[in-house]
């Protein structure tokens, strides 16, 4: 049985305590699994209830529960969701997230972490944390700051080694460093870099190849920003052909540094229900490769499945799907 209490005075709470309730909270996260232990975080079934935000710590091989936090546990939601996106760790055991609307209440004395990122021990304990100054807005508006996952950047060159982004709905791209995330400062916002991205906002998560990021935007173009000392370019450095409808998760296969193809799954694509998986040049994503639309009769996908992200191993793609009403997989490759 998963269940878990904090100390809380929000929305539901008895006696002091708020409750993990099953018919209130949806996993949509991927896992994390760090240093012998798996991270499971929780959001809300269509925002319906009183949910919030959760995460906790199995041991990998005993199952036991380690560990335990609660986002919101005076107020309320502050779902972690990340368009299916898993927690993030970087090489020290830290571990990242980032929450959707909620309650935010830190820079008043309070727990609640409403539209925040987070930095958190390997127990679950907040260490630092940056928010936006316009998070009450983002609140209010359903604009949800954690609806990408973080990705954590390799080591850089300028003034901020260690750094993380993700992006918003309301299509912001946000830069932040690791080390000094920012907290929240009304008026303004102490962050390596806020971007304006795409115009209908950020469903999925960013990915990282050769100094350079990868964001795909709701009904936008796969964009290619560039990296560099520890800064992107403010404008992609290049863009795809085609829009996806629903935006997508990248995924990159490379031979090392060369031959980088970034692959990326088109869910609810023009062609109807169908979707379509995409092929890029890594170094330049206006240069299509391939898309399983060029041979439609042997290589079309099923139904587009929101959140699917390709993933690539021994040579081949893999993506779920759907045909009829049945999950697929649908795995891709050179014949032989």
């Amino acid at each position: 049985m998963i269940q878990a209490s904090v100390p809380g005075i929000g929305a539901g709470s008895v006696g002091g305590r708020v409750d993990f309730t099953p018919l209130l909270q949806n996993q949509r996260s991927a896992l994390l699994l760090s240093n012998g232990v798996v991270y499971i975080a929780w959001a809300s079934f269509g925002d319906v209830g009183e949910y919030r935000g959760w995460v906790m710590g199995y041991n990998a091989v005993t199952l036991a529960q380690v560990s335990v936090f609660n986002d919101t546990p005076n107020g309320s939601q502050g779902g972690i969701w990340q368009s299916a996106g898993g927690l993030s760790t970087d090489g020290s055991g830290n571990i990242y997230l980032i929450t959707g609307n909620g309650t935010f209440d830190v820079n008043t004395g309070g727990v609640d972490y409403g539209d925040s990122f987070l930095r958190m021990t390997s127990t679950l304990s907040v260490t630092d944390y940056f928010t936006p100054d316009n998070q009450l807005t983002l609140d209010d508006d359903d604009l949800d700051l954690g609806s990408s996952a973080g990705l954590i950047l390799p080591k850089q060159s300028g003034s901020y080694p260690d750094e993380i982004t993700g992006a918003d709905k309301q299509g912001t791209i946000c830069l932040v460093d690791r080390d000094n995330m920012g907290k929240f400062k009304s008026g303004s916002n102490n962050v390596i870099q806020r971007i304006t991205g795409s115009a209908e906002g950020y469903f999925s998560s960013p990915a990282y190849f050769d100094n350079a990021v990868y964001y795909s935007g709701q009904g936008d173009y796969l964009d290619r920003y560039t990296l560099t000392k520890g800064a992107l370019s403010t404008t992609p450095a290049s863009k795809s052909p085609f829009t996806l409808a629903a935006g997508g998760t990248p995924s990159i296969s490379a031979n090392g540094s060369a031959n980088g193809i970034v692959w990326v799954v088109d869910a609810t694509s023009t062609t109807g229900t169908t979707a379509v998986l995409h092929a890029y040049k890594a170094s330049n994503v206006s240069e299509l490769l391939y898309n399983s639309q060029q041979n439609a009769t042997r290589h079309t996908l099923g139904r587009g499945i929101r959140s699917s992200v390709p993933t690539v191993a021994n040579g081949k793609v893999n993506v779920g799907s759907k045909s009829g009403s049945t999950d697929s997989l649908y795995i891709y490759g050179l014949l032989q």
